[in-house]
């Protein structure tokens, strides 16, 4: 290991060398052409014995010549392989760093569902790492990226950028479950669907209706009957939501939150469909919700149901009341 360390050592020498004018080799610029392979080489020896530091910087040179020679697919490559060695030797901040470079760098050639998916294959290994502050950073990159691009897609890439999106905000509600911020995934998932909305070239009716559900579900995992209810309610201007397996499955729930009945609401979980229409950490979730919870959801809504009826009570009181001061009018004008 110690010959062949000393050989990547000698290939980053002359590489570097080809890098630096030279008047003898009548060299007045630096040759990527003939360096960039030589870092490449080196890379993969530093590699090889384990050596990630040196390895991160052969990777990280080799990306820069990919670049300059035109290159950015093979420069992002040398730049993730470059990041998983930082990882490997703990250094989480440099990994971090270098997929947000492997994404400047497909943006830079407007290739943003790719960069994107160069972020999540980053959070994923900063993941593994338990570092979940540098993946939630991560994930927010992407995510404003692919809203960003959604705007103005066109049809040919809308595919590849919901795909990549889905994963995305399927991997952060993950983690917000996981860290028991459920408040914070149901807002994720409301976002999810607004970025599906916006993509008119691609039918997300399913996405879309899959994700007001997990919203749904999630707040009353949290116990927060009125933002489950304030959900269910904006469902009504969702086009083609209230015929979806999606909203049967909420309407149970509900129904059994308005009902006051824990054991036909527990039962109603197991018999409605709704597991197969969560993701499994949000089923989970779901199927374990306490009698406590539940007594709170069902509070909430109460109090929310009344606050509507006695709204509605009181507007029908005032229109009655202008509607008999119109008829007296029209009798004083006969």
């Amino acid at each position: 290991l110690t010959m062949m360390a000393e050989e990547g050592r000698k290939l980053v020498k002359k590489a570097q060398k080809l890098l630096q004018p030279s008047m003898l080799a009548l060299r007045m610029k630096p040759d990527w052409d003939q360096a960039t392979p030589l870092f490449e080489e080196a890379a993969r020896v530093f590699a090889r014995c384990r050596l990630h530091n040196e390895a991160q910087f052969a990777f990280e040179k080799a990306s820069e010549g990919q670049q300059r020679l035109g290159s950015e697919l093979h420069a992002v490559k040398h730049l993730e392989s470059a990041a998983e060695c930082a990882c490997k030797d703990k250094r989480h901040e440099d990994a971090f760093n270098l997929y947000r470079s492997a994404y400047e760098t497909f943006a830079s050639i407007g290739k943003v569902a790719m960069g994107a998916a160069s972020l999540n294959r980053g959070a994923k290994l900063l993941l593994d790492e338990d570092k979940v502050d540098l993946v939630m950073q991560l994930y927010e990159i992407a995510l404003e990226a692919v809203e960003d691009e959604g705007t103005g897609v066109d049809t040919s890439s809308a595919g590849s950028l919901v795909l990549t999106s889905q994963e995305l905000f399927q991997g952060l509600t993950k983690i917000l479950v996981d860290a028991k911020k459920l408040a914070e995934a149901a807002r994720n998932e409301l976002r999810y669907a607004a970025f599906v909305s916006q993509i008119p070239s691609f039918n997300g009716t399913r996405a879309l209706c899959r994700a007001y559900l997990h919203a749904i579900v999630l707040n009353l995992v949290a116990g927060n009957g009125q933002e489950a209810l304030a959900t269910w309610n904006d469902c009504f201007e969702v086009n083609g939501f209230m015929e979806s397996k999606a909203a049967s499955c909420a309407q149970d729930l509900l129904d059994m939150c308005r009902a006051c009945d824990y054991k036909a609401f527990q039962d109603s979980v197991q018999t409605c469909g709704v597991l197969y229409e969560l993701d499994n950490s949000i089923a989970r979730l779901l199927k374990k919700v306490s009698e406590g919870t539940f007594e709170r959801i069902t509070t909430e809504i109460g109090q929310k149901s009344e606050f509507e009826v006695s709204q509605l009570l009181s507007g029908n009181e005032g229109f009655q009341q202008q509607a008999g001061e119109g008829e007296g009018d029209e009798e004083d004008l006969c």
